[in-house]
């Protein structure tokens, strides 16, 4: 008897692209049945005054009765998930917005999931990937949204956006950084589909699509090849790199795993990360160190990588992320360790680091070889 996989996919329902396109949110709840009741804006203080501001007024404008507010302040934490249910209870709010950047959109989503609300995300930078995501993505803590402990960052599924609103206007305007770092977040694939590859032949990971990673490598090499003019902003390739950032949550559902999304350069990130004292840097920026280093030590071609990197202004250095040589050394030293302890919540993430324990001579080597130390 031949028994058939049955696969469930689930994808943002609604985009809408284009400058100015926030002032139009109100009509588009309308076009997708949302009820003019209470809705709930997640966003910080920055993001307010970008675009939140400008999404109370349209909703107000089509009739929504209440628009509350639930200000992110501390970061991807339960304390702010937990904060925001609380909004959303109060107006009995039948939509959710998540406005910003990738903290903020996760605190939404797993807020309105967790109540059983719509969301739809408002990207005002694009330095990670979480406007359609499936995951939201949250930091370490003894509690966490999931009500379990975790020794690293984890993610809570909650499945696609009702919409997603990109006003490409604001995205010009914003620091060019951010988008660096989305840029370095996303050709990191490159990494993360060789440690999938691996994990598959290992008998680790028990699924590898094929259909998945071809999408991937056709969207990282056009972003590659045109780095430089994605950096120049001009129109075709810098709204193909917007795209192809809002494209993950359906590249995700297509593979069927979130491992096409993250690999051992998420691992060296995380250590990267734990070495600064504060958030020096961007989270895409410690990946782009990462995938340089990773993509050196799983023989992929690294210096097309590095050099993409430098052409859309990503750091490509121990120095550009302001940590020294010594730094850099031990977190690729630790990367193994971080590893280990990422598979206690995903036992199938086995990548390059676990391999083969790195000594100092060996990531001080790799990273002396790539240029990320001198």
């Amino acid at each position: 008897m031949l028994i058939v996989r049955a696969d469930s996919l689930d994808f943002c329902g609604k985009f809408l692209f284009g400058d100015s396109v926030v002032d139009q949110v109100g009509d588009m709840c309308q076009e997708v049945g949302i009820a003019k009741e209470g809705a709930v804006i997640v966003c910080d203080s920055i993001t307010w005054k970008i675009a939140g501001k400008r999404i109370s007024e349209s909703l107000s404008a089509s009739g929504f009765r209440t628009i509350e507010k639930s200000m992110v302040e501390k970061g991807a934490i339960r304390e702010e998930v937990d904060k925001a249910r609380g909004v959303i209870k109060s107006t009995k709010s039948a939509v959710v917005f998540g406005v910003g950047g990738g903290v903020n959109i996760d605190v939404a989503k797993a807020s309105a999931f967790l109540e059983g609300t719509r969301w739809i995300t408002v990207p005002t930078i694009f330095a990670a990937d979480a406007m359609t995501g499936i995951n939201a993505t949250f930091r370490r803590e003894e509690n966490g949204v999931d009500g379990k402990s975790h020794e690293g960052d984890y993610d809570l599924h909650v499945g696609a956006p009702l919409a997603c609103v990109v006003d490409t206007e604001i995205i010009r305007n914003a620091p060019w950084r951010f988008q660096a770092a989305g840029f370095a977040d996303y050709i990191a694939k490159a990494c993360a589909i060789e440690d999938w590859k691996l994990a598959y032949s290992r008998k680790v990971s028990g699924h590898y699509s094929e259909y998945g990673v071809t999408l991937a490598k056709a969207q990282i090499n056009y972003l590659i090849e045109n780095a430089s003019r994605i950096r120049k902003m001009e129109k075709a390739p810098f709204e193909a790199f917007l795209k192809a950032l809002m494209n993950d949550g359906f590249l995700t559902q297509m593979s069927g795993d979130s491992r096409i999304l993250f690999g051992s350069e998420h691992v060296i990130g995380q250590a990267l990360m734990e070495e600064q004292s504060g958030m020096k840097s961007l989270h895409g920026e410690q990946v782009a160190i990462g995938t340089i280093i990773m993509s050196r030590l799983q023989g992929i071609d690294w210096r097309t990588l590095k050099e993409s990197l430098d052409e859309m202004g990503a750091p490509t250095s121990s120095a550009a992320i302001g940590l020294d040589p010594e730094a850099i050394v031990r977190a690729v030293m630790r990367g193994q360790a971080i590893n280990k302890s990422w598979m206690r919540d995903r036992p199938d993430f086995y990548t390059i680091l676990m391999e083969e324990e790195l000594s100092e001579e060996d990531a001080r080597r790799i990273a002396k070889e790539t240029g990320v130390i001198e």
